[in-house]
């Protein structure tokens, strides 16, 4: 099931200036295409160690994207929550999930964008939150979580390799937690997933409750459940 999650102001001196900001949104998502180019995950380190610097200036462009992330945290994180943002990279949902719940941990395949990441930790002087360089494949927690958040990362994963992901998080939330997505649409840039597609990927993971949510003009937002009874 779909449903519009934010609405757009309708205030006039706005709406005329909708079509502009569409316009810019889609050119700028529309260059995340670059990461078909990126054939290994030594090539994703490289790229981001010379792009970290500008990655945040980025997406601060867009107020729509940081009002993304919010409304990722609202569907997803409450006190007492145990949360996994995995794809963490400078760490932006990392430090407004700390904000919320009771422990956060982060982790990325980037040291560079870790490092990043580990900054914001400081400056925001969070006890709560652990960022860590690995591969989401890599990654063996001690302890299980009650959410799962990912944002903007599905991308660098070849769609062949999607599945497996979404079963990785599957495999790192307790039996009845949530994992919340937040991303743009395969509709708007093919390295995305369509409706269709994340639809079927986390189905095929064991998820189930799927929720999806438009926001903006090229973003949308997956919610979806791990069964309390795992399905035989």
């Amino acid at each position: 099931m779909s449903y519009t999650l934010v609405s757009e102001d309708d205030a006039p001196w706005r709406k005329l200036l909708r079509p502009v900001i569409k316009t810019l949104r889609l050119a700028y998502i529309q260059g995340t295409t670059v990461v078909k180019l990126l054939p290994s995950e030594r090539a994703i380190q490289l790229y981001y160690k010379y792009r970290r610097k500008s990655y945040d200036l980025q997406w601060a462009m867009d107020p729509g994207y940081r009002k993304g992330l919010d409304r990722l945290i609202e569907q997803c994180c409450e006190p007492g929550d145990r949360v996994l943002d995995v794809g963490c990279g400078t760490g932006s949902a990392t430090v407004i999930a700390a904000g919320v719940a009771r422990e956060v941990v982060g982790i990325d395949l980037s040291p560079d964008m870790i490092e990043l990441a580990q900054e914001k930790v400081a400056k925001h002087q969070l006890t709560n939150t652990t960022v860590i360089t690995t591969s989401v494949e890599g990654y063996h927690p001690e302890e299980l979580f009650d959410k799962v958040i990912s944002s903007f990362m599905i991308p660098h994963v070849k769609p062949q390799y999607r599945p497996a992901i979404y079963s990785c998080m599957y495999s790192f939330l307790k039996p009845g937690g949530l994992v919340g997505l937040f991303g743009s649409r395969g509709e708007c840039c093919e390295v995305y997933e369509t409706r269709q597609e994340i639809q079927d990927n986390l189905t095929r993971a064991g998820f189930e409750d799927i929720q999806l949510y438009d926001i903006y003009d090229i973003y949308r937002i997956a919610v979806a459940r791990k069964p309390e009874v795992p399905k035989s």
